[in-house]
């Protein structure tokens, strides 16, 4: 994680106007959701349930995602899958995500905002994504 995010946060930084600690609150609420790009399907979940990718992504959105990695000819481990899904839907249907962390000055408040406006957890477990945040901001810094 601390070796990919900060290349990844730039990316996202230059992709949609971002500062740094906007970005690592989204990559905070990646990394708490699979495991620092370790996990790409849902622990527990059967194939074709459950989620899939950075994101976990569940539903019509897993299934978005799968049409969208195999349209591209990538895999769902594949990195440029992931972020390129990611910035697809903040680009499109999920473009309030960037409006809600756009208002965000602090770590925890960006770690936030992308929680309740892209993941949308049932249980948010804020501890762990600020966790991780705290980590991705680091990298990047020290990158």
């Amino acid at each position: 994680f601390q070796d990919k995010v900060p290349a990844f946060m730039g990316q996202l930084i230059a992709d949609f106007r971002l500062t740094d600690i906007q970005a690592a609150g989204v990559f905070g609420n990646i990394g708490h959701k699979c495991a620092g790009f370790t996990v790409f399907h849902e622990i527990g979940q059967p194939p074709g349930q459950g989620g899939y990718g950075w994101a976990q992504w569940t539903g019509s959105r897993r299934d978005q995602f799968i049409s969208w990695y195999l349209s591209h000819n990538l895999t769902l481990s594949d990195d440029r899958a992931n972020y390129g899904f990611l910035a697809f839907e903040l680009r499109t249907s999920q473009n309030a995500a960037i409006s809600a962390l756009m208002k965000t000055g602090d770590l925890e408040g960006a770690v936030q905002a992308f929680e309740r406006n892209y993941e949308r957890a049932g249980v948010p477990n804020y501890p762990s994504r600020n966790n991780w945040a705290s980590i991705a901001l680091a990298a990047f810094r020290r990158h």
